[in-house]
């Protein structure tokens, strides 16, 4: 603890406004021995003096005339084992060097007497090993810190589960690295930056099934990535901010989709099918059928032209079943005949040409027979003829 000097004879200093700035030894007109120093009429210092320079072991006071500091000195500075202190409660304590926090020690919670850190110091600042803790005294992290800055370590939930482990930038989360539930179980590994995933990395349900393994920006799916769900591919492509967008493979039920997505939703020209035949070849818009398309089933094609929210409409071309041959050419409406089209017999000989409403016939129109020759022309209403 260095040397203490005993009290001698008390000598008096005081400033040009005639009040005590010091009390206590001298020698040679120096401060030396026992002395109390004096700040606003307050006691600043209270202990041993050499030539001047506070030596050995002493305490420092605040304005308030509380103890702020305990400890040895050297050459006018902290120096050795002390003890920082605010309010009468340790902020620090352990070794000093030349004024500075060096060596191992402790730091406490604020007006507490929890210990918030421990570890070794150089120049005031964390450097090499550490704990900190929580205020019920458990381990929050255990790690290295360089100038102040965690750099890598394992962080603990208050359970004492692992919450996180790996390095540390700007005392965030970053690099490759491993974070937990607070069970313990791995919710994702992978790289992170700025304590957001980004690049890639995988993340986990608490069951320890993957969910999602592939790219990451700012904490969102962005870039390619596989979705899963009960240990199964439903979704392969590339995502823009935690959506599916551009091209992607999405696996639900019975229904599996090859092609263009926009904000999580099939958009853009794409392939469906159902129960692994072949249901439409076309154009989506927010989920549903719109644009150019073909429809099929049993792998036969039976529509193909215009859609409009998943419904027949606009001009299209309407097939039998499990036929190439065309049953209906011209206009839909609402998934109905509508318009000007042509209606065919299964031998492709004209059935009927003309105007339709709701799947009928309706104004002008000619009916045909299997050979081709006309039986009526002229009004319809609603698919009866209206002689002259």
């Amino acid at each position: 603890m260095g040397n203490c000097f005993s009290y001698k004879y008390y000598d008096i200093k005081k400033d040009k406004n005639n009040k005590v700035i010091y009390e206590g030894s001298f020698k040679k007109k120096k401060k030396h021995g026992y002395g109390i120093e004096y700040k606003n009429q307050k006691k600043k210092y209270d202990n041993q003096w050499t030539n001047n320079n506070k030596f050995g072991c002493r305490t420092l006071f605040d304005n308030n005339e509380n103890i702020c500091y305990t400890s040895e000195f050297l050459d006018n500075k902290k120096d050795g084992i002390g003890t920082e202190k605010h309010n009468n409660y340790i902020l620090y304590e352990s070794q000093w060097t030349n004024n500075n926090k060096n060596g191992y020690g402790k730091l406490y919670y604020n007006d507490s007497d929890k210990v918030f850190f421990a570890g070794t110091f150089i120049k005031n600042k964390k450097n090499g090993l550490g704990e900190m803790f929580y205020d019920n005294g458990d381990v929050k992290i255990n790690g290295t810190w360089k100038n102040d800055l965690l750099v890598n370590g394992i962080e603990f939930w208050e359970n004492g589960n692992s919450k996180y482990q790996g390095c540390f930038k700007n005392d965030k989360y970053f690099g490759n690295s491993t974070i937990y539930y607070d069970t313990g179980i791995i919710y994702y590994t992978g790289h992170l930056l700025e304590g957001y995933k980004h690049g890639y990395g995988i993340i986990y349900d608490n069951s320890s099934n993957i969910l999602y393994e592939g790219e990451w920006k700012n904490n969102m799916k962005n870039g390619y990535g596989v979705l899963y769900e009960n240990n199964k591919v439903i979704y392969n492509g590339t995502f823009k901010n935690d959506l599916k967008s551009g091209k992607g493979q999405l696996y639900t039920n019975h229904i599996y989709y090859k092609g263009s997505f926009i904000n999580d939703l099939k958009d853009g020209y794409g392939t469906l099918f159902n129960d692994n035949e072949l249901s439409y070849i076309g154009m989506f818009k927010m989920n549903n059928k719109h644009g150019k398309g073909k429809l099929y089933k049993n792998n036969y094609l039976i529509y193909e032209g215009d859609f409009y929210n998943n419904s027949n409409e606009g001009h299209g071309i309407m097939y039998y079943k499990n036929s190439n041959n065309i049953l209906y050419d011209g206009q839909w409406s609402n998934d109905m005949r509508y318009g000007f089209g042509i209606l065919y017999y299964p031998s492709q000989i004209i059935l009927y040409k003309g105007d339709w409403i709701n799947n009928m016939a309706h104004n002008y129109g000619e009916e045909y027979d299997k050979k081709g020759l006309i039986i009526y022309k002229g009004e319809w209403k609603y698919n009866k003829k209206i002689s002259d």
